[in-house]
């Protein structure tokens, strides 16, 4: 069973949290972690599964006691509930165990789907949904900013409830529509694309036919044109700006067909 920690430091939205959470049979233990308690929090909250964590309204200081959270108890994934989304990035770029972000006027639904898909390895992270095709029940101030799930890495296609907050059908995005979008080169959105799927380096590089070394120079260059520091805060900047990163991919090589009576001709003359 996992361990998820919660930790909002408004006392009311915990406690309706807390009672959300409980009743959506996430596959998990909830603690509800005190914010008075933590100058010594206790050995058993270290190395949790999963930190839910609400960011004040004071933004730039809840992302240095996020990091110093991240620091004193390693969680191994961080979900982050922010007063409104896109929420403004730290100075010193996301800790590295956040896998979301999401607003705390989501729905219940989008809410528990994206804690199994974080628990599950993926991430999200918001992106304003056209409003000609957001649902009528999203048209209010509290769903305006929908959340749009961005599996990066492997992710089970029967995830329970994963359905709930996916992003709706859209045509595939093309390198040339998202690299305008961005302001980068189709080079780099490819790449920015296929890291958004989970893949490593060297996978982009072999799907890209290009170098290792070319590829990590792309990948560079794009967080450089993005002003992020690394591929979370680039696929969460690409969203923020329109991009949908649902490009589908590199056409795979044809396999070379040799006619047949070329091959037997050929077994032909090895057989003389």
């Amino acid at each position: 069973m996992a361990t998820i920690l919660l930790l909002e430091p408004h006392p009311l939205l915990r406690l309706g949290l807390r009672h959300l959470l409980a009743q959506a049979h996430v596959p998990g233990d909830l603690v509800d972690l005190d914010p008075g308690s933590l100058h010594q929090p206790d050995p058993w909250t270290h190395h949790a599964d999963l930190l839910i964590f609400g960011l004040p309204a004071d933004a730039a200081q809840g992302w240095q006691m996020l990091g110093d959270l991240c620091e004193r108890l390693q969680p191994l994934r961080v979900l982050v509930l922010a007063e409104h989304v896109p929420a403004p990035l730290p100075e010193a770029g996301l800790p590295d165990a956040v896998r979301g972000v999401l607003a705390k006027t989501c729905s219940s639904d989008a809410l528990e789907a994206a804690i199994r898909l974080v628990l599950a390895g993926g991430e999200c992270f918001p992106s304003q949904v056209p409003p000609a095709r957001q649902p009528e029940a999203a048209q209010g101030a509290r769903h305006a900013a929908a959340p749009i799930v961005v599996p990066l890495h492997s992710v089970p296609v029967d995830l329970p409830g994963a359905a709930a907050v996916a992003a709706p059908v859209a045509t595939p995005e093309t390198p040339a529509a998202g690299a305008h979008l961005l302001n980068i080169t189709e080079r780099q959105y490819e790449v920015l694309a296929l890291l958004a799927r989970g893949y490593p380096i060297k996978t982009v590089s072999r799907l890209l036919n290009i170098s290792v070394a070319t590829a990590k120079t792309h990948a560079c260059t794009l967080y450089q044109r993005l002003h992020v520091r690394n591929k979370g805060e680039a696929v969460y900047v690409a969203l923020q700006r329109g991009a949908t990163l649902n490009w589908i991919g590199p056409t795979p090589a044809q396999p070379t067909h040799i006619p047949m009576s070329s091959l037997h001709a050929r077994e032909a003359c090895e057989a003389a």
